[in-house]
Order: C-alpha cells, then structure tokens, then sequence
C-alpha cells in the first residue's frame, strides 16, 4: 500500500514545478519513513529534503512551561507552543523565493545546504502540522491507533533512543491525550490522510 501511495504522490508532482509537499504525523506513525522513501523515489538531484525536528524546542526549555489547561502534563511535541513555527516558515519561504538554506545543526544530523534550484520540496516531521497550508502545493498526514503508536516508541525509543521501557510506556498515555486533543484536529489539513493499524495501511482521504 506504501507503494501506491508513493505513485499516487509522483503521480501529483509530474510535471509541476516548482512544488511543495509538506509531510506531517504524531511521532511513530510513519511519516519520516514515507518522506525518505518518497525522496528516493523522486530523486535527489530533483528533491530538497527539510526535517523539521531542529525546529522542536529542546526539552529542557519546554520543561518551563506547562499546558494551560492542565498543569501536571509536560509540554510534548504535540503541542503547537513546542515549536519554532516562525523559523521554519522563514526557512521553507526562503526555499520557495530562489535562495539557498543551510540547514541546522544538530548532533544526528550535521548542517547541510539545501539548492533552491531543486524543483521540489519535501518538509517533513511534526511541526508542519501547525504551519499555513498555504505554504504547501500538497500536505500528507499519517497516524496510527495507540498499540502501534506504542509498539513503535518501545522499539525505536529503546533502541535509538537509549529510553527504558518503563519511561515509555509511562509517558504513553500522555502523549496520546495531548495528540487526540490538539494534534489530531490538524489531520483536517491533510489532502491525503493515512492510517496504520497493525494490520493494514489505510488511505482515509486522498486527492
């Protein structure tokens, strides 16, 4: 299923240039996987690939603050004050308007230029959720149900991420209340909305 929604999207980009596709989901729900694949598939002499995690705000920053409405939860990328949407949209804008990007360093991924000369764009991670969609020619979200959210994070957070299953299983719950209350009204965006199940790959809504 993957691969047709891989054509379905080449499919929309042929012969339309310049292009901006923006790629967004909850954590763990595949989307960083489509992003890569949909890059290799379309080529990279003809594909800018702009992650959007150095545009989360670190951790450490985000413990200083505290949801309104509930004083007891952490901030999570869930939540739209946990991004540098502003920056972001300088950055894709600067993209758009001809000019070359040097991305931002981080310590998993080091500084590269992105060539505005590319004729397409892919934004990809969670912070494209809160971003115009105006700034997109197509948006694509993907989710998944909570077991395989969770699944995920215990496979990828432990192995990865150096996290023991008990802090991730702990802060499961959390994160999925902060989604279903102010991360899953932004799937409304998407053009095409994907689903996962343990079973099967879902196309919810499609162009």
């Amino acid at each position: 299923m993957i691969d047709g929604i891989l054509e379905l999207v080449i499919r929309q980009v042929q012969d339309k240039s310049p292009y901006t596709i923006g790629i967004f989901g909850h954590g763990a729900s595949g989307k960083t996987t489509f992003a890569k694949a949909l890059a290799e598939k379309l080529g990279e002499e003809q594909v800018n690939l702009l992650v959007t995690d150095p545009y989360i705000i670190s951790g450490e920053k985000r413990n200083s603050v505290r949801p309104c409405n509930d004083f007891e939860q952490k901030v999570t990328a869930c939540m739209p004050i946990a991004h540098e949407s502003q920056s972001l949209t300088r950055d894709i804008l600067t993209l758009q308007s001809g000019r070359d990007l040097l991305t931002i360093d981080t310590f998993y991924s080091p500084s590269q230029w992105l060539k505005a000369s590319k004729p397409i764009l892919v934004v990809e991670g969670m912070s494209v959720a809160f971003l115009e969609k105006s700034l997109f020619d197509l948006l694509i979200c993907f989710y998944t149900d909570d077991e395989v959210e969770l699944q995920r994070r215990l496979e990828r957070d432990t192995e990865q991420r150096g996290r023991d299953v008990h802090f991730v299983r702990q802060t499961s719950e959390s994160r999925r209340e902060q989604y279903r209350y102010y991360y899953k009204p932004m799937e409304s965006k998407a053009d095409i909305l994907v689903k996962q199940t343990s079973q099967a790959i879902i196309i919810e809504r499609s162009i």
